[in-house]
């Protein structure tokens, strides 16, 4: 079973609740009302639909993007658009591969475009509507079926390398052409050229893993300026992000990397040896916040994308990224069969909207939950049973 409806007591709980004798109390009530579960449409869980849904995306194969459609359909037709798309930007950044990078303009554009429909006044309207169900499909088959690999990892870096005596110990790179066209030595302490081209020798040697050590520890290095100077004091006084106010916004380190990595990427570019352009100035849009949803993180590992890119792509026979979508004729008729995951939920009744806070586990006490007897609840079984019956029919098809 892929998702638990999570019901709180089975007959014989439910016996064995009968059977106790409370203790009377006079000052306190018997039994504390617990609120209710949030639930989903199809009567899951709110929080295990989301964790199942997780689990699916990271498997192949046709039943697999047919659970993902399910549990897409259920949870965005229960007012949960906003959890669902970020869960799938969130599995796209922990899992995409260097030749999917495409994924991240798709991605965008999809995004914008289902916005849209959302904003419309009678969301169950939006539910039903084919176009907006076609789209959401192509979606989810298109990230389920992406190349995989691990999520970035990032090096750790010792506090003790950012003394002095460490860094004078450190060789210095060989000197950079797209360093020394971004580098400011009116605005730009001179440790910034240092890494600068610490980053780009280490992507020529093809280091990742130096390349990356260079990248965080610059981040620490500005982090712990901006901390004992009180954010009055940055590595740079640059304002490459355009952004005003009296301190330094904490992201310019990040933007002069950035634009260094794109004078780096354009060398590459005029040579031939590359040809992302449109998914690397993607990368870009997203390190300035084109994409609102983005953590800091997330922001961050967008740089390292860059460095992927301008290390890995130049040694590729063909220095693109793959389609997403290698055969048009079946996506299409996958996407035509998949309307039938969102019909059989919105037949079902409405339910309040699932929102972020409805998946943060509770702080508060546990309390006995209120059992109805007698209460009409389908059965875990027929609404498994029912998923399956579309699972398979959508792989038969």
């Amino acid at each position: 079973m892929d998702a638990h409806l999570g019901f709180s007591y089975s007959p014989s709980s439910i016996a064995s609740i009968v059977m106790d004798k409370p203790k009377i109390q006079i000052d306190k009530p018997l039994q504390q009302e617990q609120k209710p579960t949030p639930r989903t449409r199809f009567g899951y869980d709110a929080k295990d639909c989301v964790k199942s849904l997780q689990d699916v995306l990271s498997q192949s194969g046709p039943a697999a993007t047919g659970k993902a459609l399910h549990y897409s359909a259920d949870m965005i037709c229960s007012g949960g658009f906003e959890i669902w798309i970020r869960l799938m930007w969130s599995y796209v950044f922990q899992h995409v591969h260097l030749t999917s990078l495409r994924i991240f303009v798709y991605l965008q554009q999809r995004t914008a475009d289902l916005e849209d429909y959302m904003k419309v006044l009678d969301i169950e309207e939006t539910y039903k509507n084919p176009e907006f169900q076609h789209r959401v499909s192509e979606l989810v088959i298109v990230v389920q079926t992406l190349p995989r690999q691990n999520k970035i990892t990032w090096p750790k870096v010792p506090p003790e390398t950012h003394d002095l005596t460490w860094l004078h110990a450190v060789q210095k790179a060989k000197e950079s052409d797209a360093v020394n066209k971004v580098w400011d030595p009116r605005q730009d302490k001179p440790i910034l050229r240092f890494v600068a081209n610490q980053i780009l020798f280490a992507c020529e040697e093809v280091n990742i893993e130096r390349a990356l050590f260079w990248l965080k520890w610059l981040f620490d290095e500005d982090k712990k300026v901006r901390s004992e100077n009180k954010g009055l004091a940055s590595l740079t006084t640059y304002r490459r992000s355009g952004l005003g106010g009296s301190k330094m916004d904490k992201s310019e380190v990040g933007y002069f990397i950035v634009a260094v990595l794109a004078e780096a990427y354009k060398d590459l570019a005029r040579r031939g040896l590359v040809r992302m352009h449109e998914e690397f100035q993607e990368l870009i849009n997203l390190w300035r916040g084109k994409q609102t949803r983005l953590s800091s993180k997330q922001k961050h590992e967008c740089i390292a994308f860059m460095i992927l890119v301008v290390t890995e792509v130049p040694r590729w026979k063909v220095p693109a990224a793959q389609p997403l979508i290698k055969d048009p004729t079946v996506m299409s008729r996958a996407v035509q069969q998949s309307v039938r995951f969102f019909q059989e939920i919105v037949i079902k009744p409405r339910v309040n909207s699932i929102v972020p806070k409805d998946l943060v586990a509770s702080k508060s006490k546990k309390t006995k939950a209120v059992v109805t007897i007698g209460a009409k609840m389908d059965s875990t079984e027929d609404k498994m049973r029912l998923m399956d019956e579309m699972v398979m029919e959508f792989i038969s098809r």
